[in-house]
């Protein structure tokens, strides 16, 4: 019941924060679109716009006042209804009517398969242990948890954002957060709106609304761009659901892991369903493609101020796919510019460039003050890898053979069947035309992706990892992309057979099972392995299986340390400990999941090593205060039975709280 409500509320303030502040700037740049576009564009806007009035509203420490954004735009939103109820209704009194070259309403059924995409998507979520199933009480008054380092990440930012803007690292107190946080500083305004729980926000509401707006994202641009609502809602289940062929060798050897994180290291499906900020991001790069699109056909500098807009929002919803798209978009820009003296794009190239410096700057200052990430050129690591695990490393060893058939075989295992689509991103690469910028530019996303993801790594100063999830990055959102093409040609194959007198429902019949059969398998046996808690806590993991539930000891520690800290506070606990703090309360750690990286490895060393030295110390009977005043902790939380409690404490180290189980101290350096 407590669910039911909050998911009530949420989908008020959904209406209030998201929809009326966008529909509202629809209005005033007089844009009117199909209904389904409307919701979708304005929905977007109108998040990038609340986020944008909490973050300034925070900063400036009037956090308390937020409410009154969304009741104000509310307010004008029924007055403006009411005074020109007539006009909206008959899409005139200024309103720019609906340009000749967008794709009509859907009235085909398309719109019902779209329904049954999101449906089956949140099928997903409800059935992946991350989402719907986590955090929730059970009839002891225990807690069902599956602490995913990925969901206890995103949890402390959010929770970091309902109180502090710009956000400090939560997983690294004392230092800022070097990381984009679009994602989390919707859970947060949303949070400080409804008064629901970060948790439930985090796990079970927002990505439902982010998957919704990505999926109608996705489908307003390709529809537009397809002409077809049909092949429209193809693209759509094949963004969300398709994968690579990893399933071959996922037969042949008998693998019984994860297919998709195997052999090719470029899980596109698997990255859209693990609380990762690309599921944001693909709904702001497509919805900003749309407005690109439109600007491209009718040059109304309407268009052009909503594409600069969601590009530049994309940099803080997801910094890769932005960084990607900008790349991608001055290479075009300056290619149009000079062989046709098209100056479209460079226009919306320049207007994006100037609103991101301040933005940009920030990025930049943030990474040279603290995470320090490091581009370097190793090129074939992900080729090499995969070669080693389908057992041909030996067999495929030198320069020549590496060439021309390990890359090969590497890119169309990973690519799978959007491979279909690669002479097309050729062609509109290498034959350009007049009006093909869009083209051209979706076509570079594309190469820019794989070429970066092939040959560079990115990582903290003094880090190697063997798997560099930020290069594999820039491959999955190429491989998003690169749907639209694959599309493209069974879109032609359709209109072909059909000229030939086959039956139209017998060939996209064909089409269907054709893509089902060769981009669905590893897909479901992903959902299928990680739909039971052992694929994340199983032998070996690194959390162990006690920890999928917290106990009513740990729970009342959780409920003492909320109550009585201030948001922000640092609690310094042993590692399986930092799990419910981070999740449970609004406080920081001194050392938690993914520091490694935000802080160069130096940085990261040092404050691991005080951290051990610490509770070495503790176990020992001695309390040190070095790393209390450097990590500026203020409370202690410890197990008894593991850690216990030193026989003397200093003045400053106070005894809070006590329960069978665990001890919290608390600490005053400054008395």
């Amino acid at each position: 019941m407590q669910i039911l409500s909050g998911a009530c509320l949420f989908v008020i303030a959904v209406i209030l924060l998201a929809y009326v502040p966008g529909k509202l700037l629809l209005i005033a740049l007089k844009r009117t679109l199909s209904p389904l576009e409307d919701v979708t564009l304005a929905s977007l806007l109108g998040l990038v716009l609340s986020g944008l009035v909490y973050w300034l509203m925070t900063f400036a420490n009037q956090g308390r006042l937020y409410l009154l954004w969304p009741l104000t735009a509310a307010g004008v939103f029924v007055w403006l209804f009411h005074s020109k109820r007539k006009s909206l209704l008959s899409g005139s009194a200024g309103l720019e009517p609906r340009s000749q070259g967008n794709a009509a309403p859907s009235r085909d059924g398309s719109t019902l398969i779209l329904a049954g995409v999101l449906a089956l998507g949140i099928i997903a979520l409800a059935l992946f242990p991350v989402y719907y199933t986590n955090f929730t009480w059970q009839p002891d008054g225990t807690m069902r948890v599956y602490p995913v380092p990925d969901v206890l990440f995103h949890i402390a930012i959010a929770n970091e954002l309902t109180h502090t803007v710009p956000p400090q690292a939560p997983l690294f107190a004392g230092h800022p957060l070097s990381y984009h946080y679009g994602m989390d500083l919707a859970v947060a305004m949303f949070a400080r709106a409804t008064g629901l729980n970060v948790r439930d926000l985090t796990v079970r509401f927002v990505p439902t609304l982010f998957l919704a707006l990505s999926i109608l994202s996705v489908f307003c641009f390709s529809r537009n761009w397809l002409r077809s609502g049909y092949f429209a809602a193809l693209v759509v289940v094949l963004v969300f659901f398709g994968a690579d062929f990893s399933f071959i060798p996922g037969l042949l050897l008998g693998e019984k892991g994860d297919w998709s994180l195997r052999y090719f290291s470029a899980p596109a499906v698997v990255t859209l369903f693990f609380t990762n900020p690309i599921l944001p991001g693909l709904g702001v790069l497509f919805a900003g493609l749309f407005c690109l699109d439109h600007y491209v056909r009718g040059r109304s500098g309407v268009w052009l101020l909503l594409t600069a807009l969601l590009f530049v929002a994309l940099m803080e919803v997801k910094m890769l796919m932005a960084a990607q798209l900008m790349c991608s978009l001055a290479l075009a820009a300056v290619v149009y510019l000079i062989i046709f003296s098209n100056a479209d794009l460079f226009k919306i190239g320049a207007s994006t460039a100037v609103a991101a410096i301040p933005l940009l700057s920030w990025v930049l200052l943030k990474n040279k003050s603290s995470a320090h990430i490091v581009t370097k050129f190793e090129p074939w690591l992900y080729v090499s890898h995969a070669m080693q695990t389908l057992g041909l490393g030996g067999w495929l060893s030198g320069p020549l053979s590496f060439a021309v058939v390990a890359l090969p075989i590497y890119l169309m295992g990973s690519l799978g069947l959007r491979v279909i689509g690669v002479p097309g991103i050729l062609t509109a690469i290498f034959r350009l035309k007049s009006g093909g910028g869009v083209r051209f530019l979706l076509a570079l996303f594309v190469v820019i992706g794989v070429v970066i993801a092939l040959t560079c790594s990115f990582t903290p100063e003094g880090w190697t990892f063997r798997y560099n999830p930020i290069s594999s990055t820039f491959l999955v959102q190429s491989e998003y992309v690169a749907w639209i093409f694959a599309v493209e040609v069974f879109q032609a194959l359709y209109r072909w057979a059909t000229s030939r007198g086959i039956y139209p429902a017998f060939a996209a019949g064909a089409i269907i099972a054709t893509t089902a059969a060769l981009s669905l398998p590893s897909t479901v046996q992903h959902f299928i392995v990680w739909q039971g808690p052992d694929q994340f806590f199983g032998s070996g993991k690194p959390f162990g299986r006690q920890l999928l539930s917290y106990d009513l000891q740990t729970l009342a520690a959780m409920d003492f340390l909320q109550a009585d800290s201030h948001p922000g506070d640092v609690v310094l606990s042993v590692d399986n400990l930092n799990a419910p703090v981070l999740a449970l309360t609004r406080c920081r750690v001194p050392v938690g999941y993914f520091s490694y990286g935000l802080v160069a490895r130096s940085e990261y060393t040092r404050r691991e090593t005080a951290e051990k030295t610490f509770w070495n110390d503790w176990r020992l009977g001695k309390v040190q205060d070095e790393l209390l005043r450097e990590a500026n902790v203020r409370y202690v939380v410890v197990s008894k039975q593991t850690e216990g409690i030193p026989a003397t404490m200093p003045a400053s180290v106070s005894k809070v709280f006590e329960n069978s189980e665990f001890a919290v101290f608390k600490v005053n350096l400054r008395s």
